[in-house]
């Protein structure tokens, strides 16, 4: 899980060395690190599900710019992740995707599925995003586009 380091404008995982992170309530920034493949998927979809289901947020953000490519299994567990999410009535966003993994998921028409609006930049883009349709109490504008360059 990402956090916010208070008063600054940095974001890092949560953990008990930096106590005084925030989190911004109903949002979950999920963050993978390193590739996901067959090995893998099924557990980074577990622990993210079992995220989801701890913290009960309104959305997921599974920030996605620590993942260098996306494999076949990644995908499936990403199409997965999104019908999980959906089940659980979450929201779920893709955000901070490398050209590759972005090309991916436009060839598999996740992000079809998805839309330009739960696709994102970057973290900061999808705290801005949940912010402001929490303070509107619906949905914005579709916000910056998902590629990471």
């Amino acid at each position: 899980m990402i956090g916010k380091k208070r008063n600054a404008d940095v974001l890092r995982p949560l953990s008990p060395e930096h106590p005084d992170d925030e989190t911004v309530e109903g949002l979950l920034i999920a963050r993978p690190e390193g590739r996901i493949f067959f090995l893998n998927a099924d557990t980074v979809a577990t622990q993210v599900e079992a995220l989801i289901k701890k913290y009960q947020p309104r959305v997921v953000a599974l920030d996605m710019s620590r993942v260098p490519d996306i494999e076949y299994s990644a995908l499936r567990m990403l199409q997965d992740l999104e019908r999980r999410a959906e089940a659980l009535h979450v929201e779920y966003w893709l955000v901070a995707l490398n050209p590759s993994a972005f090309e991916t998921v436009i060839n598999a028409g996740l992000a079809a599925d998805l839309g330009r609006e739960r696709m994102l930049f970057n973290a900061r883009a999808a705290i801005r995003r949940f912010e402001e349709q929490r303070a509107s109490g619906h949905s914005v504008s579709p916000p910056e586009f998902a590629v990471n360059q």
